[in-house]
């Protein structure tokens, strides 16, 4: 299997859980794509590394952007933007393009952009999910 899951309100909002779940599925032979709007040059790959979770894949949405060229600006934080709608689907097709069986995120409005099965994970009395 090919499991999407996101970072930031699922794996860091419960670490030891998925660190745990991880290297059980990638033991078991599945894939992890680990699955964020977080850049490498700010520290995402440091952050999982910390958070001891195992993967297989890794996908920035704003890198892949910034390599396809979108009209991209920095908020005021050093954080990406781009349109909504844009940003939104990025998972979605990411796991559609690479077979992804299905996908955890804390994000809901993503899931209308998904054809792979998604589910929205409430961790921690997150307020992202319904």
């Amino acid at each position: 299997m090919k499991i999407g899951l996101d970072i930031h309100g699922v794996c860091d909002a419960n670490p030891e859980f998925f660190a745990e779940l991880t290297n059980l599925f990638i033991e078991a032979g599945h894939e992890i794509h680990i699955l964020t709007g977080r850049r490498v040059s700010d520290g995402a790959l440091k952050e999982i590394k910390e958070l001891n979770i195992s993967y297989t894949n890794f996908f920035s949405i704003a890198d892949h952007h910034e390599k396809v060229g979108t009209k991209m600006h920095n908020d005021e934080r050093g954080r990406p933007w781009m349109d909504d709608e844009t940003w939104d689907r990025t998972k979605g097709d990411y796991c559609r393009d690479n077979k992804i069986d299905f996908c955890i995120d804390d994000t809901e409005r993503y899931g209308k952009y998904f054809k792979t099965p998604f589910a929205c994970l409430k961790v921690n009395n997150d307020e992202n999910c319904s």
